[in-house]
């Protein structure tokens, strides 16, 4: 019976070669691949994270501005530190319910200066700004929601 061939057996070496670089090659591929997926995952939730910490920065003052009215010192000030960092990350909510609640935020306070609580003035004014907090809120929750 005959031997194999020499260059059979060069040729089979050379394939089998080739065949374990490919799976070394591949599974590279893979690994890299599932590494930037990894990575732009821990992005897109650090990036929600801080939309989140954002957000909630200025809804904490947004709700204690009604009952800061009568404290001495700026109770806006907070509002509009909050408002300028989504103003940076978020233009187009700056420029709409973000805005609307500023607006709606001075609006109170001066009509609250210049009268008293119970006056129907400052009732609607509150009226005013406790919607324009809703509907920032909604819009805040829509965004994160949609992320």
């Amino acid at each position: 019976m005959g031997s194999t061939p020499g260059y059979v057996t060069v040729l089979v070496a050379l394939i089998s070669s080739l065949g374990a670089l490919a799976g070394v090659w591949l599974t590279a591929a893979r690994t890299d691949k599932r590494s930037a997926q990894e990575r732009d995952d821990r992005r897109f939730e650090k990036a929600k994270e801080l939309q989140e910490e954002r957000f909630a920065k200025f809804l904490v003052p947004a709700r204690r501005l009604t009952s800061a009215l009568d404290s001495p010192g700026s109770v806006l000030e907070p509002l509009r530190e909050a408002a300028a960092h989504i103003e940076l990350h978020e233009p187009d909510l700056a420029d709409g319910p973000v805005r609307a609640v500023l607006d709606a935020a001075d609006r109170l306070l001066l009509v609250r200066r210049r009268n008293s609580a119970g006056s129907q003035v400052v009732v609607e004014a509150e009226t005013e700004y406790r919607d324009a907090v809703a509907a920032v809120r909604g819009s805040m929750k829509e965004r994160l929601d949609a992320a």
